[in-house]
């Protein structure tokens, strides 16, 4: 003796209906799951995205201000007091300091005319201060490590003898990404510059 179901008015089977509602259900799920994916990738991007551009924006403004250093339109370097000499770039294992004469008047007390930049390791922020305090200047910052030289490419711990700087910008993404398994997640980009500001003296 067999045995069939009956079939709905529209000529489908129950198992039938159940299958398509598997089969939709599946579907579904991997279109979702895809969507997902491509929303992580996405955000992945971003970040990556944003991470070159604040390693590059760093990079930039310290480099055109490091150029800078030493700028003296009014030779108070040269001339015979001594008591207004400044060095254009002073020795500092963990900061970097420019000194430029910007406006011309023989002082380097206005703003921008003394530069520091200093890390901050607990928050990965790059600090800058020219004269109102260490303002955040770069943010997600993974290191900065600064190298200084004398006129014969040798690394040099003076100040006066200081005629190039090598800075080296390491920044991180804001997130970590778990799909990446080196340094806990968070992506990172390399800059680096080794510059010879021209007004430094010889």
């Amino acid at each position: 003796m067999s045995c069939s179901f009956p079939k709905s008015p529209n000529g489908f089977t129950l198992i039938e209906m159940v299958v398509a509602l598997g089969l939709s259900l599946v579907t579904v799920s991997a279109v979702y799951s895809l969507y997902i994916g491509e929303l992580r990738a996405q955000y992945v991007r971003e970040d990556r995205l944003e991470m070159q551009q604040q390693a590059r924006v760093v990079m930039d403004v310290m480099s055109r201000e490091l150029l800078m250093a030493g700028y003296d339109p009014r030779g108070v370097n040269n001339d015979v007091n001594l008591g207004n000499d400044f060095q254009g770039i002073t020795y500092d294992s963990g900061r970097l300091i420019i000194k430029a004469d910007l406006n011309g008047n023989g002082l380097i007390a206005d703003p921008n005319e003394f530069i520091m930049y200093v890390y901050d390791s607990k928050t990965h922020t790059l600090r800058r201060n020219t004269g109102g305090g260490n303002q955040p200047f770069g943010e997600n910052i993974e290191s900065f490590f600064v190298e200084y030289f004398n006129a014969a490419g040798h690394l040099t711990t003076d100040s006066v003898s200081i005629r190039q700087v090598k800075i080296t910008v390491t920044a991180r993404a804001e997130d970590p990404d778990p799909q990446y398994m080196p340094n806990s997640g968070y992506r990172t980009i390399t800059l680096q510059s080794r510059l010879t500001p021209r007004n430094l003296r010889t």
